[in-house]
């Protein structure tokens, strides 16, 4: 028997080092996505407070005041701000995958959180294998491999930007059968991916052809919000980027994204193997700009439709906090 699953992967613009307005933002992007019939929304990577693009301009004179700007405006674990993603979790129901700077000391750490249904931390992962300009500002976590969460959904994994494509990790969480997988990414300034405009879609896609499993891959959207020095700005992208997608396990896109630099919640109803293998069925996707939520469960399934394989997973680790690991 299969179930279906109905999961949401946010495409929106972060609210850029004001911790405070981007949990309100996240609070009201859970309640859109559970409005929207979801069991699980996965947001990008470092969404709170937003990931520290300023560092890649070589001529930006405000790094030092960012990164310290940055550090004010993460989060702790056990603070009010992760209570109130997590009580927004348990009151709509929905399982929450959410990128955000955690705040330890004057550490600051690339983390991930897993929340279930019922608001409770599953878990919380440290990236660990920073880029060149990340270590400028986040610490590295410890270097432990991930794990699958196994929940009401079925095997859950989930890795953060370039963890995506580190063999490492990835043979850790095909060895445990993930179904759904989150890569999570932060979009990039026009002109400023260091790899390439589109390479976290090729990235997710490959992840998707080699673990025969759904990718859920968020977004977020680069835009002239980014100017953060507050009288013009020191990156102003000629366009707004950032578009995210929801995989097959053949590769092929469950449904069409979002135009490029809109923001919204991609939807997608997957059929998710309850003995433990990957879904085969159809399923449908759709998607839908803020502030024209579909209706609740189990709405009828529109937007393109593909026959899909495989389910993905998010890597996790069990028994938050004792269980705190990084990837």
């Amino acid at each position: 028997m299969s179930n279906t699953v109905r999961v949401a992967a946010v495409q929106a613009e972060p609210k850029w080092l004001r911790l405070s307005d981007g949990i309100e933002q996240v609070v009201e992007l859970i309640g859109a996505a559970a409005t929207g019939g979801a069991h699980l929304v996965a947001f990008p990577e470092t969404f709170l407070p937003g990931y520290p693009w300023w560092r890649w301009v070589e001529s930006n004179q405000w790094n030092v005041e960012y990164s310290t700007r940055c550090r004010e405006n993460s989060m702790t674990c056990d603070g009010v701000e992760m209570r109130a993603v997590s009580d927004a979790a348990g009151r709509n129901g929905i399982q929450v995958v959410l990128g955000f700077g955690e705040r330890q000391d004057r550490r600051i750490y690339m983390a991930q959180a897993v929340i279930d249904e019922f608001g409770q931390v599953q878990s919380v992962r440290r990236k660990a294998g920073l880029n060149s300009v990340e270590r400028k500002v986040f610490a590295s976590g410890t270097p432990n491999l991930p794990t699958v969460h196994h929940g009401s959904l079925g095997r859950l994994g989930a890795l953060a930007g370039q963890e995506n494509q580190r063999p490492l990790l990835t043979r850790a969480l095909r060895a445990d059968e993930e179904q759904i997988h989150v890569a999570a990414w932060a979009g990039a300034p026009s002109g400023l991916a260091p790899t390439g405009p589109d390479s976290g879609a090729t990235v997710s896609r490959m992840y998707a052809l080699e673990s025969h499993a759904f990718v859920l891959a968020p977004c977020a959207v680069v835009g002239e919000a980014a100017a953060l020095d507050g009288t013009g700005g020191f990156l102003r992208p000629p366009r707004r980027t950032g578009r995210a997608r929801i995989y097959n396990s053949d590769g092929t896109e469950v449904v069409t994204p979002l135009a490029e630099g809109a923001e919204g919640i991609l939807y997608a109803d997957l059929e998710v193997d309850e003995a433990g293998g990957h879904g085969h069925d159809m399923a449908g996707g759709r998607r839908h700009r803020q502030g024209r939520a579909p209706g609740r469960r189990n709405a009828a399934r529109t937007g393109t439709t593909r026959r899909l394989g495989d389910s993905w997973v998010m890597p996790m680790v069990a028994d938050y906090p004792a269980g705190m690991a990084a990837c």
